[in-house]
């Protein structure tokens, strides 16, 4: 009886040690996302054609890219590709130089961003 419970108590401090290091590593990873993406939209606000604009949009891919594969392991792909779809999208259109169409493309991004990770935090709303 006492094995049973002390392999209960092991397997619930891994569960919750690992949901505090993915959390952590989510909350990282977004909130950098979301910096840049603050950066690109003063940039984009200016609509003045710049390098910073592009240096940005690259920066952005550049972290996403990195940490697709590490957040995909514990997010949902469907999330994940939602987010990936408005960066391109934010792309596509800073290419162009239509900023004002990019803008709330980017205000979509950041909106997704912050979804994710409150839905991936292990709160008593997300349990029920």
């Amino acid at each position: 009886m006492y094995k049973e419970i002390i392999v209960c108590i092991i397997v619930i401090a891994l569960i919750f040690s690992i949901d505090l290091i993915s959390n952590n590593y989510t909350k990282k990873v977004f909130g950098e996302m979301n910096e840049i993406l603050g950066n690109l939209r003063n940039e984009m606000i200016k609509e003045e054609e710049n390098s910073k604009i592009n240096e940005e949009i690259r920066r952005l891919e550049k972290k996403w890219n990195e940490n697709f594969k590490t957040l995909s392991f514990y997010i949902e792909h469907n999330e994940l590709e939602k987010v990936a779809k408005q960066i391109t999208l934010i792309k596509g259109n800073a290419d162009v130089k239509e900023y004002s169409q990019a803008i709330p493309q980017l205000d979509e991004c950041v909106f997704l961003l912050n979804h994710i990770k409150d839905k991936e935090s292990l709160l008593i709303r997300n349990l029920f």
